[in-house]
């Protein structure tokens, strides 16, 4: 069995740990054993069941071990989990009870460590990149690119063929049309409606979504 440590005991971290408590796997293919975290005082006052048992920055990952990373901002994902995989490090794919193989359709590639909360739904020949997280009640369509440690917020919809860039943020609610490009390190405000390309490093909001910074 398993021992599986989550990376980043902040809030998002304590919603991963969670669902991941929910998995079907949980208790048989695999266990939490605790958070890796640089700051020792994030589960201070807070009784979750587990623990930060030392920093993602100096932990040696043995054989028997797997890794979530469950820290939001992109590049801080890249950040804490990079010196995992440097060191040979194994990260697992996390999927809740709600997303079962009917949620997902065919052809559709998964990057290492992604992370999917509940209720996602996936049309066919979707690219999924390394380390994305794609939040609850998300759905996207056919032939979607999604990039490495690219954030999806809660109940977005990305249309057919869209792209989205590494390192991008699409916040909840968001509407991103068919055939559109979030460029890289690009930022879509929550509940914008995405009609037509985002330059990289850009951050887009509205209805129609318009350039802000």
């Amino acid at each position: 069995m398993k021992r599986v440590y989550i990376i980043g005991a902040g809030g998002w971290g304590r919603e991963v740990l969670v669902q991941m408590c929910d998995a079907v796997e949980y208790g048989q293919d695999w266990k939490i054993a605790g958070f890796l975290d640089t700051r020792p005082h994030m589960l201070n006052g807070i009784d979750c069941g587990v623990t930060i048992v030392g920093s993602p920055l100096t932990h040696m990952p043995q054989p028997d071990e797997a890794f979530v990373c469950a820290i939001g901002l992109p590049r801080p994902r890249q950040q804490f989990s990079q010196p995992i995989l440097d060191k040979g490090g194994e990260f697992m794919h996390v999927r809740t009870p709600y997303n079962t193989v009917g949620y997902m359709s065919v052809r559709v590639h998964l990057g290492t460590g992604c992370f999917w909360a509940p209720r996602v739904q996936v049309s066919p020949d979707v690219h999924i990149g390394d380390f994305a997280n794609i939040h609850s009640g998300t759905v996207i369509g056919h032939d979607v690119h999604i990039g490495n440690y690219a954030q999806i917020g809660a109940m977005t919809f990305i249309g057919g063929g869209a792209q989205i860039g590494d390192y991008a943020i699409v916040h909840p609610h968001a509407t991103i049309t068919p055939g559109v490009k979030v460029g890289e390190g690009a930022t879509v405000g929550a509940g914008s409606v995405v009609l037509k390309n985002v330059p990289a490093g850009s951050t887009v909001f509205g209805n129609p979504a318009r350039v802000i910074f």
